[in-house]
């Protein structure tokens, strides 16, 4: 057989990735309904951006003037997600801060106010469970899902706001490993990909 000029086959047009997607906080499949459930994390404007890194380094060995098969070692292994946040709720602003939310008293402001606060530590409460990038791939009914554990928003809170448009906060959240993850180096992340026909 010739060797094809292009990699377009008649089943390329089931592989592609698109729209932006949804993120979901908390994903879970329940074994019950046979559908995955979660938080969604509130509507989105730009795309978002899902980033797995693994880097590595080579064992030097004297003699050896090419780098050999195997000596390959996995040192750093990261995952992050990017979310434009267009629906600004007080609970994305408390995320983005890793900062805490209370409903204002009465001497600080009218009824039905609440407090957004920063804080002075990190606490186990600001890792989310996991995060997910929930997306359509054309070959399936079934969503591609990227779910990034213990996910932690690195990125602060920044946004501009202009006439005849509405304010995006731009969201960084990154992966951390648990206790019991720590030793096995391996990216804390699970790509759910569906069976295309």
């Amino acid at each position: 057989m010739a060797l094809k000029q292009t990699g377009y086959t008649e089943d390329t047009p089931k592989y592609y990735l698109v729209d932006a997607g949804a993120v979901y906080k908390n994903i879970v499949y329940d074994d019950g309904s046979g559908e995955f459930n979660g938080d969604l994390l509130g509507a989105t404007s730009g795309g978002n951006r899902v980033t797995l890194n693994q880097e590595y380094r080579q064992v030097k060995i004297d003699g050896v003037f090419t780098t050999p098969v195997g000596s390959d070692i996995l040192t750093k292994a990261e995952a992050k997600i990017e979310i434009n946040v267009k629906e600004v709720t007080a609970e994305a602003i408390r995320a983005a801060i890793n900062g805490t939310i209370r409903n204002a008293e009465t001497d600080e402001a009218p009824s039905g106010y609440k407090i957004i606060e920063g804080k002075s530590k990190v606490e186990t409460a600001d890792y989310i469970n996991n995060l997910g990038l929930v997306g359509t791939l054309t070959g399936s009914d079934q969503p591609v899902i990227f779910v990034m554990s213990h996910a932690f928003c690195t990125s602060g809170l920044e946004f501009d706001t202009k006439d005849d448009d509405e304010a995006v906060i731009k969201m960084m959240f990154e992966s951390r490993a648990n206790a019991g993850e720590v030793q096995d180096r391996k990216m804390p992340v699970k790509i759910y990909y569906p069976n295309i026909a």
